[in-house]
């Protein structure tokens, strides 16, 4: 992955900053000529491709005995030891790197990487802004800056970042993969089933292999029949939100969560809206009175440490939500019970209205549903359909991909956030530490934060007494830190005591280092309205409006 560059072949590449918030003003395109390294992988770049991580620390550390001061072979041990999960020594060692070499854009790129990797964003960009100055022929700066772009939304400027890390370095397996998928040209899904179909005759296929590609199959036939088209065009709305708390009898700090009631195949069952969720998903005593059968069986993760629960894929020819209709949709449902359904019908994740702009007034108990803001070129496209099915299984379309976030004139104030699949990652203050990134999950029944984030800014405790629940089960190791102050959109508050554990399922879908979640009992007292397309959310408190904690 890492190696000396030796080029063979000469490229002059057209370069532009990069438009991030460590990078101010856009300056006008230079002309570099760059030298194309050809080589290939040596051993210990092939165990890290491969996170053979140990074996790719130590390969990197004879490296360095042969030849003291090799660059490329220093960032691949700081590579290695952020992929053991060993972050401190990973930046402990690149930092000391740097202090050794300032100069060195090999060095500062791994720098960068750890910082990222980290969840501390502007440390990064500033070592990637620093890295490219000194070399803009470094291929893996414009890789590494193609992930951070891509969360960002900034999807045309990233695979830009993308085709010259691959132009600069073809022979890199990593690179060259993403790459290959970005510019593949994606067949249809009959002629995706005619090849799979044909592959499933193949003799020599593994048992393995053919269940496989049998679930393959009866995957792409589950989505070919479900649309979710619109019956009518309907391009706004608003949808009475319901609490939900324990008992019948409720008062206002009693609610724990906001519910949509949704009629589905003509039965009103009321869904727990979800931001850490994506989709419909059905617990099972739903669907069985609905009387849906399973046409695909998969595994469905979350929070929680009894591992992923079995689920299953099913149509339903109708839903209502207030005044929209959709025929035939996908949904899922969860064949086991697990405490995160709780006593509701299932979870519905805002992100079912990705083609629209969607608010969620939690004190004012309504979600309103609105068109997105018209792209400048934007030809008038068919009514949205819902999003039922995992949306982060889908595809984006080529619109989205040839396109950064736009910002419409009226949306300049709201927080331009990362996005990973559904999950909406917020830029992140505990108290005077450097930033963090949370998700923000109106699932959550807490406001959570790591014990390593926490221990930066108070006292982090074990408890035993303290439960957290999931999709996944129950977690673990639960720890209780002391009183944190959160600052997040504009808006800040004093917890006095937060639930701590790990965060590992939503650092690995991120590629950064997720410190918590920001939970029900912080959102609802907020608007918050979103975005999905253009990773935009705007964060309103209001004091006169609903309920608010003491």
């Amino acid at each position: 992955m890492l190696r000396e560059r030796v080029g063979s072949t000469a490229v002059v590449l057209l370069l532009f900053a990069l438009p991030w918030s460590g990078c101010r003003g856009q300056a006008a395109p230079d002309k570099v000529s760059c030298a194309v390294d050809n080589t290939a992988p040596n051993e210990a770049d092939k165990a890290l491709l491969d996170r053979r991580y140990q074996d790719a620390e130590r390969l990197y550390g004879e490296m360095l005995a042969k030849s003291p001061g090799l660059d490329t072979a220093e960032a691949g041990v700081v590579r290695a030891l952020v992929g053991e999960e060993k972050l401190a020594d990973a930046l402990a060692l690149a930092t000391k790197d740097n202090a050794d070499r300032a100069k060195d854009p090999v060095l500062l790129d791994a720098l960068g990487d750890v910082r990222f990797r980290r969840g501390e964003v502007d440390e990064a960009a500033n070592a990637w802004n620093q890295a490219m100055r000194l070399d803009r022929c470094y291929a893996y700066t414009h890789y590494e800056v193609y992930r951070f772009l891509s969360l960002s939304g900034m999807y045309a400027t990233a695979q830009r970042q993308l085709d010259l890390a691959h132009t600069l370095w073809p022979a890199n397996r990593e690179i060259e993969q993403l790459w290959f998928h970005s510019h593949a040209k994606p067949q249809t899904a009959e002629q995706t089933l005619a090849w799979l179909k044909q592959r499933a005759g193949d003799p020599s296929l593994s048992d393995e292999d053919k269940q496989g590609i049998q679930m393959a199959i009866k995957g792409l036939e589950s989505r070919e029949k479900g649309d979710c088209e619109p019956v009518a065009a309907v391009t706004e709305a608003k949808l009475p939100m319901v609490p939900i708390s324990e008992g019948a009898a409720w008062s206002p700090q009693d609610i724990y969560a906001a519910g949509l009631d949704l009629q589905i195949n003509g039965k009103r069952r009321r869904l727990e809206i979800d931001t850490g969720a994506s989709g419909l998903l059905l617990s099972r005593s739903a669907a069985k009175s609905l009387g849906l059968a399973p046409e695909l069986e998969f595994k469905e993760g979350g929070i929680g440490d009894k591992g992923s629960a079995a689920a299953f894929v099913a149509h339903v020819d109708d839903i209502r939500i207030g005044p929209m209709e959709f025929r035939n949709c996908v949904v899922r449902v969860l064949e086991e019970n697990r405490d995160a359904m709780g006593d509701i019908d299932g979870l519905i994740g805002p992100d079912v209205f990705r083609d629209y702009l969607v608010t969620l007034d939690i004190p004012g108990r309504e979600v309103r549903i609105g068109p997105l803001p018209a792209r400048p070129g934007d030809a008038p496209g068919k009514p949205p359909s819902l999003v039922t099915s995992d949306s982060d299984d889908m595809e984006q379309s080529d619109a989205d991909r040839a396109r950064d976030r736009y910002i419409a004139p009226e949306m300049k104030d709201w927080d331009k956030v990362f996005r990973s699949g559904h999950f909406l990652i917020f830029p992140t203050w505990i108290g005077n530490a450097p930033v963090k990134l949370f998700v923000m999950d109106t699932g959550a029944a807490q406001t959570t934060i790591t014990p390593a984030a926490a221990r930066e800014v108070t006292h982090v405790s074990s408890d035993d007494d303290a439960t957290v629940s999931g999709l996944s089960g129950q977690v673990k190791t639960v720890m209780a830190a002391n009183a944190v102050t959160i600052t997040f959109g504009g808006v800040r508050q004093q917890t006095l005591g937060m639930r701590s554990y790990d965060s590992r399922m939503f650092t690995e879908a991120a590629g950064a280092e997720i410190s918590g979640l920001i939970g029900f009992p912080t959102l609802r007292e907020l608007v918050i309205s979103i975005d999905y397309r253009d990773n935009l959310v705007h964060v309103v408190y209001d004091p006169k409006k609903g309920y608010h904690m003491r």
